[in-house]
């Protein structure tokens, strides 16, 4: 690919026109999990480094998959200010629902279009832009910046949790994941639960020789149901309620057999102080109380492909109170603290290497994972501004 930086260098890296270059130049590159993976934007980002003083890395995540570590050095040691993203999207969906192509970046009415625009190539964009901005401010700096460009986080893999043991971590952080330039504080966990009821097969005209599973679906969805309503009865201040919500069943081979087993997928969102395997002890718990006596139906409970435990961070943390003071300078108000309903990788920033982290980031999640997927053009350079005044605060010489 060509470097696409020497044509540019004369634009402010955090204006508008530079930024939605970057975030065209990434929607074109596609990185659906699964399918075609993140390698080619991982190049290309590094590339968006070339003749800069920023080093960039590729980190082996996963056999054959590379996140990119990224550090911007100051002159001295100082505070260190990680900045957190993924570059994998999920799959586009039915094309026929798409009016713009899903790789084409194609910009109107102060929107960009495309898989990954708003989750999350929007906040890596940013991410660029604010290192090139520093760029120029290197003999004032005492403290690094510190960027993530992470594999995996929409299937839970390991990508940010891989950065953090390569050494790229901080004492602060942003993943800059759409908040719609909010503060998250908090953020919901996820717990994909997977249900299997276990029978017998045989031919549904001899139904009485064999197990048939699906009878269990009855009193598997009441306890789901009943459970719905105790996690109600318990609010996070930020985030609200947890919620128990089935979403798949499926089972069956054709329609005049029994089935061998019915299975049943369930999204529990949990606030902090739930964990994912206590939710999977629960619901098994509950499930096996309820099961009628004398049923020979098998019950397991285990957990889907993607797990994230909640995290949150203290409301008057120094991180958020520095976002507040810097939001307030860009936009003439402090941005609104609130509970992101989503799961990211903020607990790995948390939970895992101890660091003050929020999400805030441009774009809306309502927009993300369906066709057209777009994001506002002018909340990418809100949103460099803030974490730029924010790195200088932190940062820089007066």
């Amino acid at each position: 690919m060509k470097n696409p930086i020497n044509p540019r260098l004369k634009l402010d890296p955090l204006s508008q026109e530079f930024l939605s270059l970057i975030l065209s130049d990434l929607v074109k590159i596609p990185s659906q999990n699964p399918g075609n993976y993140e390698n080619n934007v991982a190049n290309r980002i590094i590339q968006w480094f070339e003749n800069t003083p920023v080093e960039a890395s590729l980190v082996e995540t996963m056999p054959g998959r590379y996140s990119v570590g990224a550090v911007l050095r100051g002159k001295s040691d100082g505070p260190r200010l990680v900045l957190n993203g993924h570059m994998d999207t999920v799959p586009v969906d039915d094309l026929d629902l798409w009016t713009n192509d899903p790789f084409g970046a194609c910009i109107k009415d102060g929107f960009l279009y495309g898989r990954g625009a708003c989750d999350m190539k929007a906040g890596l964009s940013v991410q660029i832009g604010v290192a090139h901005h520093l760029c120029k401010y290197l003999d004032r700096m005492n403290g690094s910046l510190v960027m993530h460009f992470a594999v995996g986080e929409e299937r839970a893999e390991p990508g940010t949790l891989s950065l953090l043991e390569a050494g790229y971590t901080g004492d602060m952080g942003i993943v800059t994941e759409p908040t719609e330039l909010r503060i998250a504080a908090a953020t919901r966990g996820l717990a994909p639960i997977h249900i299997k009821l276990i029978g017998r097969s045989i031919h549904a005209s001899r139904e009485h020789l064999g197990i048939n599973p699906a009878w269990g679906l009855q009193w598997v969805l009441e306890t789901l149901r009943l459970y719905k309503f105790d996690l109600e009865k318990k609010s996070h201040p930020l985030l609200g309620h947890g919620t128990c919500t089935p979403t798949v069943v499926q089972g069956g081979v054709v329609p005049n057999a029994v089935s061998d087993f019915v299975d049943i997928y369930v999204d529990r969102r949990l606030i902090p102080g739930e964990t994912v395997e206590g939710e999977v002890a629960e619901v098994r718990r509950r499930l096996f109380a309820a099961r009628p006596s004398g049923s020979e139906i098998g019950i397991e409970v285990d957990v889907a492909y993607n797990r994230f435990e909640p995290a949150e961070i203290a409301i008057d943390a120094p991180i958020i109170s520095y976002l507040k003071s810097s939001s307030k300078k860009i936009f003439g108000q402090s941005s609104v603290v609130y509970g992101a309903p989503y799961s990211s990788d903020v607990r790995n920033l948390v939970n895992d290497a101890g660091i003050e982290a929020v999400n805030f980031g441009p774009g809306n999640v309502a927009e993300c994972h369906c066709s057209d997927e777009r994001v506002e053009i002018k909340q990418l350079e809100g949103c460099a501004r803030v974490i730029t005044d924010l790195a200088e605060e932190l940062m820089l010489e007066k």
